[in-house]
């Protein structure tokens, strides 16, 4: 793809915002800053009282929270379009709307969540030794009406963050309550339906916060898509005196979908299949997950802040997948079936206290975690969601314990430093539960012990301190950090390796506000990570590869051009490589693009223009295949009279033929068994390499009306 749309993009959107007047005034999600954000000696790292119009991070600069105009006008219908809002992340959908999204992010393609950490309220969503991918992440129980803001760091450079979070971390922070009840009906192309509600009462002394979603949607696919999900939420505040508060939540989730799958482009561009045939019709799945929170704060004085957490999850995900289709099994097809039935519950205490030491101001951090996962996997053998052989079948019990500290030191009004480290000890367990009489290959059992220890520090200044000076809201952040991600407890105990793969990064960057209009930040990046996981599609799971280098640039930048008119652009390049070879890492990103015009006007009507960039990349190593890049526009509009709000959205504004997900591997299609050496008809011969991919929706109109009461 072209990147001269992109080039003129990005040179109009810099031309505009500089060549307007220095004094426009705030826009409307940037607020006088707050007492915090005046002294640099009272850092506030309270969640409860981080709001969502804070400007500037306190470690790194390219960690925020995202801001409340940009999560209010751009699209939210869905947790995919939250996370694609995010600076420098792409998300992707494959194989049904139900199942996990794709990630893409600072050079990784995380798949479902290999090398990317996400939470909700610090609820793990990441699965460990799934039974579709280490680390999947499916966040299809979350309710965007009850986001109430987006906490996104980048790099292993937070002691909070732990296993998985190398590209990055993403907390989902909910509503305690909300200023207005609420009924919305939403309906567009693909006979999609969503249906929300949200109830916030006050019953007595308990703030509470309900909301329910339902939701319909074919595809634009040949075979419907047939996609249900039924949420529910509920979240209930009780003071308990005047400085501790206690919060419980629960939610409960329900999908089932059919899908259509991954098509062999080889098929599609002999119109032998069309971009919204399927190559195996009868993939699919259905998942469910029911979870429980319970937090308690308590700040006893200004210096001092305590949490301490509870939760548990319930889940269970079948899915039947063909991504071969005849390559190993000409007769019956290469179907298989996932299942994964898991318990999972866990907990934390965290620490916060401002002192002295002598005439140093310094602030400590500490705190504990622990995770257990009890979880039932299997992988089988399926011809039109039929079972006929089982491949695995075992019990797992993973376990971790982790502390981590972190000093925090206010040396100057513009410097500061902060030091710490984080510890994490594994305990995994494999019990087979296949027969005696099945091979020995297949029995895995065993288990496996490990730890390590993560090293993290950052350097903050904030040189230009004199008030006329126009640099004087512009820090610079110096960062480095250890992290690692864990590997499958069915590698772990087998293989000879370590279960836990170490990643080194730094980060030198600067954040900015310039005229008190004008936000820019950038940092310059780069990260090892000693192993890889990769996807290997016929097996349906993952597999470790060698050592990777990644290095990149993030910019980011928001204007109010007129006062009702606000321009941003967000830019992410990076160069992602195996560090032995030198060879491209499979589908890794290499640049993206996001970034729009928002108008709002004082009658009600306001509207947004959004534009999505993802360039081409490499497929598999050698570069010999080619995962082709996209450029999205859409088109937001909303209108508020008193208590009723109408809303549209066209999607895909140019109506582009686009890939949303692809990947490169071998598949054998029934027309070639026999008539290809490469496709024998005893089966497991080498296959044809083909990209695959999932089609990108055609232009999307959506529209719908909200009720306030």
């Amino acid at each position: 793809m072209s990147k001269m749309a992109v080039a003129l993009f990005c040179a109009g959107w810099l031309g505009l915002a500089w060549g307007q007047e220095q004094t426009a005034p705030l826009s409307p999600d940037q607020t006088p800053p707050s007492k915090q954000e005046v002294s640099a000696k009272t850092p506030d790292t309270r969640l409860p009282e981080m709001t969502v119009s804070e400007r500037r991070p306190t470690t790194a600069a390219s960690s925020e929270t995202m801001r409340a105009r940009d999560f209010e006008l751009r699209p939210h219908t869905t947790t995919q379009e939250i996370l694609n809002n995010l600076p420098g992340l792409i998300a992707g959908q494959h194989a049904g709307g139900g199942k996990a999204m794709q990630y893409f992010l600072r050079g990784f393609d995380n798949d479902h969540g290999t090398d990317i950490a996400l939470f909700v309220d610090g609820v793990p969503v990441n699965m460990v030794s799934h039974a579709h991918g280490q680390g999947y992440a499916d966040l299809n129980f979350l309710i965007p009406e009850t986001v109430e803001r987006v906490e996104f760091s980048k790099g292993p450079y937070f002691v909070e963050w732990g296993d998985l979070a190398n590209s990055g971390a993403i907390n989902f922070i909910t509503k305690e309550r909300a200023s207005e009840h609420s009924l919305q009906a939403v309906g567009g192309f693909f006979n999609t339906m969503r249906y929300t509600g949200v109830l916030s009462p006050q019953i007595g002394s308990v703030q509470t916060f309900l909301a329910s979603e339902v939701y319909f949607s074919d595809g634009p696919f040949k075979h419907p898509e047939n996609y249900r999900r039924y949420n529910f939420f509920g979240k209930f505040s009780l003071p308990l005196t005047a400085t501790a508060k206690l919060a419980l939540w629960l939610s409960a989730h329900d999908g089932d979908w059919d899908a259509s799958g991954q098509l062999p482009l080889r098929e599609v561009h002999a119109r032998r299949l069309h971009r919204f045939g399927a190559a195996d019709p009868t993939e699919g799945g259905r998942s469910d997950r029911q979870n429980i929170n319970l937090i308690y704060t308590d700040t006893p004085s200004p210096q001092e802040d305590w949490l301490l957490q509870l939760y548990g999850s319930r889940s269970k995900l079948t899915l039947f997948s063909n991504f071969t289709f005849f390559q190993h099994d000409p007769i019956r097809g290469d179907g298989i079936n996932q299942d994964d039935s898991r318990i999972l519950y866990g907990g934390r205490a965290r620490y916060a206290k401002l002192w002295a030491l002598g005439d140093l101001p310094t602030e400590s951090l500490l705190g504990i975690e622990t995770r257990h996962d009890e979880a039932d996997v299997g992988l089988f053998r399926q011809q039109h969601r039929q079972r006929f052989a089982t491949t695995t079948k075992v019990a797992i019990r993973e376990r971790s314990f982790s502390g981590y500290f972190r000093q925090e030191f206010f040396l100057r009004e513009w410097l500061r430093l902060q030091v710490g480290a984080r510890g994490d000890v594994f305990l995994f367990r494999v019990n087979n539960r296949l027969p005696p009489s099945a091979g020995a290959a297949l029995r895995i059992h065993g288990a496996k012990t490990d730890g390590i220890a993560s090293p993290k520090a950052s350097l903050i200044l904030s040189p230009f301190q004199k008030p006329s000076s126009v640099w004087r809201e512009t820090e610079f952040f110096l960062n480095f950090g250890m992290g690692y991600h864990s590997n499958d407890a069915r590698d772990a105990v087998q293989s000879g390796g370590k279960p836990l793969a170490r990643s080194t990064g730094g980060e030198l960057g600067l954040r900015t506000r310039l005229w008190e209009t004008l936000d820019l930040a950038a940092a310059l990046w780069l990260l090892d990570l000693a192993s890889e996981l990769v996807f290997v599609g016929d097996e349906g799971t993952t597999e470790a590869s060698g050592p990777t280098r990644r290095w990149g640039v993030d910019f980011e930048a928001r204007y109010p051009v007129l006062p009702w008119l606000f321009a941003d652009l967000d830019l992410t390049y990076s160069d992602p490589r195996f560090r032995v070879t030198g060879q491209a890492i499979p589908l890794a990103p290499t640049f993206l693009a996001n970034g729009g015009m928002t108008a709002i006007f004082a009658n009600g009507f306001s509207g947004a223009l959004r534009l999505r960039y993802l360039d081409d990349r490499p497929a598999n190593e050698d570069r010999s295949l080619n995962a082709r890049g996209y450029l999205l526009a859409d088109l937001l509009l909303k209108y508020r009279w008193k208590n009723v709000e109408a809303s549209l959205q066209i999607l895909n504004l140019a109506d582009v033929d686009w890939r949303q997900t692809q990947f490169a591997s071998t598949s054998c299609v029934a027309r070639e068994v026999g008539t290809d050496p490469r496709c024998p008809t005893g089966g497991s011969g080498d296959g044809i390499e083909d990209i695959h991919f999932v089609p990108g929706s055609p232009l999307n109109l959506r529209g719908g009306m909200t009720i306030f009461f």
